[in-house]
């Protein structure tokens, strides 16, 4: 592959990847918006659902002789179960923290995924990502304010570990996208996700309303666009290359804040989104230039 030919899949990543850190910030908005009045379960069901119910019409339209789009392996339970855990243990979370630090604690994902990527993908890990994924975590300590009077240990450790959780399905999603497909992945992870879901949710059942439903439904679209996203991005570029970029995130996470829940920057919130946007526009240069 020519220079620029790979500076031009790099940057497909790259935006691929960053669209779907909005389409997350937008469901983590939903998913503490919905923590108001329905159970986690209940939230996680519905999320599933929905993202089954939106694939629907593309299904319909695939051919009778693609047989290979409804073959189930063991590998797509395993990543629903996966999923499932590292869903519920993070919405259950996001209820009980401030929406900005529990997405803070979440990005220390990208640690994870760094570990993850070189024990199990044997990727080679640039020294430009190392130095922009510490200095993008440095970013989120300065965010976090440790000792905070809204910390609540519990609800962080759920966040830390539902964190790992998320970074090996990123590994897995990294190493199994080119072999079975990107719709596949993202049929068949909504539609077991929603059944392994559906006993826990009706345990604690509560009726939403129509509005609710057409936002569970605008939740579960979202889902299926963050995998979606996600998966291309990963077809375009190492992992250890756009990990740094997941920290961009907590800048739309903190404009996301202030214009729905009123929820003002703090000093610290902006010295340390300097330090994400600046890890983040590093890693993209640092690889444009590989």
């Amino acid at each position: 592959m020519s220079l620029r030919k790979w500076q031009y899949s790099y940057l497909c990543g790259v935006a691929w990847f960053l669209l779907s850190s909005a389409i997350s910030v937008t469901n983590d908005v939903l998913m503490k918006f919905f923590g108001r009045a329905y159970p986690t379960s209940q939230i996680v069901f519905l999320r599933y659902v929905f993202a089954t119910a939106s694939l629907l019409p593309v299904v319909s339209r695939a051919k009778k002789g693609e047989a290979a789009l409804w073959r189930i392996s063991k590998l797509h339970f395993i990543r629903a179960a996966l999923l499932l855990l590292a869903m519920t243990l993070y919405c259950w979370a996001l209820h009980r923290l401030p929406i900005a630090t529990a997405v803070a604690l979440n990005f220390i994902i990208p640690i994870f995924t760094l570990i993850f990527t070189r024990i199990f993908l044997k990727e080679k890990i640039t020294g430009g990502s190392i130095i922009a994924t510490m200095v993008g975590a440095v970013g989120v300590l300065v965010v976090f304010e440790p000792g905070n009077a809204k910390f609540t240990a519990f609800a962080a450790a759920m966040v830390l570990l539902s964190a790992a959780l998320f970074a090996s399905l990123d590994v897995i999603n990294k190493k199994f996208v080119g072999g079975e497909g990107v719709f596949r992945m993202v049929l068949h992870t909504a539609t077991i996700t929603s059944l392994l879901s559906c006993p826990f949710a009706l345990w604690k059942w509560v009726w939403p309303s129509m509005g609710d439903l057409c936002l569970f439904a605008a939740l579960g679209c979202g889902a299926n666009l963050l995998l979606y996203c996600t998966l291309r991005a990963f077809e375009k570029v190492d992992m250890s290359a756009i990990v740094p970029l997941r920290y961009f995130e907590f800048v739309l996470t903190a404009v996301a804040g202030f214009a729905i829940f009123g929820e003002i920057p703090s000093v610290s919130t902006i010295l340390g989104a300097l330090l994400i946007i600046s890890s983040t526009v590093y890693a993209v240069l640092a690889g444009v230039k590989k």
